[in-house]
């Protein structure tokens, strides 16, 4: 009972959560749209319009994004809210930090930190779920998290913007060169940033899926039955670390009898070898709200 309480509030958060970001996206022209379009008021040539035009085609994609959770619309989210928060800082500093520029920035500050958070995207990762699946994120290495996302987030914010603004300005031949640069870095990050939204731990009706390729050549399936225990993990234990070195609460699942894992070479990701795994540790972005999940389908758990 316990279990199937603290999951329907977790239902009502995650909820709660899209909601609110849902609101604050809708919101976003009143803000740091309206904050953008002081700052550059004063700019050359065809500038004002192709920023307002840009930034009403971004909103509406971004709208749409949040209206539908699936893991891809939530990398498209998180790079459009994370794009607000320099487009609010730029504003704030061209308008001498006036009113709504200072509104701007917080209303920014307060998207990246929703679009950012667990909640959604729980809500957005099983919004891919088939059936009586449950998918549930797991977080990224660490320095990816703190390192390369954020580089790569940068990127194809830059290359999504610079281009059509130095065209506007009639700086064609740099403008030229922007675009294509810009092309080239969104497609190549947008898809490196995808794959951290494809890592998940899935429930099926036969027991629990670790769905990795980053780690395993392919999804691995445990069957309910081979799952001896599942719970945090223990202090000093041998088994295999599954989790890519990220940065949280470690979980740690022991099987029963080993079980044939392709194991990615760290140093040679096109390298694997194949070895006999009986407990291996990982990491959920909601640990607790997976060992409910799993206990609600009556896998061990402690």
């Amino acid at each position: 009972m316990a279990c199937a309480a603290n999951l329907g509030k977790l239902g009502v958060m995650r909820t709660q959560a899209v909601w609110v970001l849902r609101g604050l996206w809708f919101f976003l022209p009143l803000t740091v749209g309206q904050a953008g379009s002081n700052a550059i008021a004063s700019a050359g040539h065809a500038v004002p319009f192709v920023m307002t035009a840009g930034l009403w085609t971004l909103w509406a994609a971004g709208m749409l994004a949040a209206m539908v959770p699936v893991p891809i619309t939530l990398t498209t989210l998180r790079v459009l809210a994370t794009g607000t928060l320099p487009l609010a800082t730029w504003a704030l500093v061209n308008t001498d930090f006036g009113a709504i520029a200072m509104l701007a920035s917080a209303h920014a500050f307060a998207l990246v930190l929703v679009a950012l958070n667990s909640l959604v995207g729980d809500r957005f990762v099983d919004g891919g779920s088939y059936g009586d699946e449950r998918r549930m994120l797991l977080r990224p290495p660490s320095h990816v998290g703190y390192v390369l996302v954020p580089i790569v987030t940068a990127l194809v914010i830059g290359g999504t913007a610079t281009g059509p603004l130095l065209l506007g300005n009639r700086q064609w031949v740099l403008g030229a060169i922007a675009t294509a640069l810009g092309v080239t870095s969104i497609a190549i990050g947008a898809r490196a940033l995808h794959q951290l939204t494809q890592r998940w731990v899935i429930f099926v009706p036969t027991g629990m899926v670790m769905h990795d390729l980053t780690v395993t050549t392919e999804p691995v399936l445990f069957r309910r039955t081979a799952i001896e225990r599942l719970g945090a993990a223990l202090d000093g234990s041998p088994a295999r670390d599954l989790s890519n070195a990220a940065a949280g609460l470690l979980l740690e699942c022991e099987l029963t009898d080993p079980a044939p894992l392709g194991l990615r070479d760290p140093g040679d990701r096109s390298g694997a070898t194949l070895t006999d795994v009986r407990r291996f540790l990982f990491c959920p972005s909601r640990p607790g709200e997976l060992l409910d999940e799993a206990e609600r389908r009556n896998i061990p758990t402690d």
